[in-house]
């Protein structure tokens, strides 16, 4: 499972990054929005590494996929308009991204005892 979320946020970054060479005035854009595939690639391997059940993982990584695709639509509005709010906001979505991960990984822990037996 490393591998393909390696290769998924890999390849979206890339993306963003093409569409900053594309589109000039989108380039400050691009470098957020492939750092912000970076942010959430190192916490979706977090949750792969964790022994959590798979209903856990699959909820993590669903809500993180979500984040990363609205973290890049706020810095493409903050990009194209200069207003701090959509910036703010896109910072704010990280945290709480950050946040929920942790929850995930401390508080959905498999039972090793109960496969065991």
């Amino acid at each position: 499972m490393k591998i393909i979320l390696v290769s998924v946020y890999g390849v979206a970054a890339l993306f963003a990054l093409f569409c900053g060479w594309v589109y000039p005035i989108a380039k400050m854009w691009s470098y957020f929005a492939a750092g912000s595939c970076g942010l959430h690639l190192i916490l979706a391997l977090v949750i792969a590494l964790r022994p959590l059940m798979d209903a856990g993982k699959i909820a993590a990584w669903c809500w993180q996929g979500l984040s990363t695709l609205l973290v890049a639509g706020l810095l493409l509005t903050y990009g194209l308009r200069q207003e701090g709010g959509w910036l703010l906001a896109a910072v704010a979505l990280s945290a709480f991204t950050v946040l929920v991960t942790l929850v995930f990984s401390l508080v959905l822990k498999s039972d090793v005892r109960a496969r065991v037996e």
